[in-house]
């Protein structure tokens, strides 16, 4: 997901402001927006993954900087965190089209939505003189049973402190080559996350070749991302297999579906999931904004 610089434009509102006014105006509450909404995109887990982690977290953390928009019946909706993309749940296109035009005075970095909802959202917004970069089109897939290991060789093992530096050098590349339009977090915020223990390396000969994380987890899924394997050491298996090692920690921790986004221009990390034993869920798009034109 796309993260932009927030403008300091003194027309352009910012989004905790905006929240803010959303609650005096109407009156309501992210647990009312919960309520509404959250048991329809429990329906499908998988589809909304990141809208019910996001909101999972506000309501943790008691968080009130993230912004909602109930557009209609329960599922129907939208969020956005101060400084991201608006997500977009199963919306309409006319729905679509009334946020772009509520939104054109916001700060989001972008829009993010299944099927062709983003799409219409930015065509909207576009016309309102919104500026965006080009789509990126992408697949959410899910697995449900056990993945099939590529049989090459080697073993996972959780990233450590001690792995901080290549972790951050690894993460770094991957956002280069994957998501160029995010920002790479220091390496000071690399390192503590090394410590956390939450990525997942595959080891051959005692050196790392490959990572991957669960990223985001909701009821019932675990999200996995940050699949990353040197250029040099591609085509032998490794990034399939930390990524069904992954899978294989989120069901030992209770879940039932392993969920993760695959760039469509990219037919080769595509196949490689397929291989493992992920089906296709919906497809996606994600259109980050032009924070050069803003």
């Amino acid at each position: 997901m796309a993260a932009g610089r927030r403008s300091t434009s003194s027309n352009r509102m910012s989004a905790g402001q905006r929240w803010l006014d959303q609650m005096s105006a109407s009156g309501s509450s992210l647990a009312e927006f919960c309520r509404l909404h959250v048991p329809a995109l429990e329906q499908n887990e998988v589809r909304h993954n990141v809208m019910l982690a996001v909101l999972g977290g506000a309501i943790d953390r008691q968080l009130a900087d993230v912004v909602t928009w109930s557009l209609g019946s329960p599922g129907q909706c939208a969020t956005m965190n101060p400084g991201r993309p608006i997500l977009l749940a199963d919306v309409k296109e006319a729905q679509c089209r009334s946020l772009a035009e509520q939104t054109t005075q916001l700060d989001y970095a972008g829009v993010v939505g299944p099927d062709q909802t983003a799409l219409w959202f930015a065509r909207r917004a576009a016309e309102l003189g919104v500026k965006f970069l080009g789509p990126i089109p992408q697949r959410i897939h899910s697995l449900s049973d056990k993945p099939r290991y590529p049989g090459c060789p080697g073993h996972p093992r959780p990233v450590n402190a001690d792995d901080a530096d290549l972790l951050a050098d690894w993460i770094a590349a991957f956002i280069g080559e994957a998501t160029p339009h995010d920002p790479t977090p220091a390496r000071d915020e690399l390192r503590r996350v090394a410590a956390q223990g939450r990525h997942v390396f595959w080891i051959v000969q005692e050196q790392p070749v490959s990572m991957a994380a669960i990223v985001r987890r909701t009821r019932n899924a675990a999200a996995i991302a940050l699949v990353y394997t040197p250029p040099s050491l591609r085509g032998k298996g490794y990034g399939g297999s930390v990524t069904a090692a992954v899978v294989e920690q989120a069901f030992a921790e209770g879940k039932t579906v392993a969920c993760l986004y695959t760039d469509l221009r990219n037919p080769y990390s595509n196949r490689c999931y397929v291989k493992i034993g992920f089906r296709p869920e919906c497809d996606s798009f994600h259109i980050p904004r032009d924070i050069a034109a803003c």
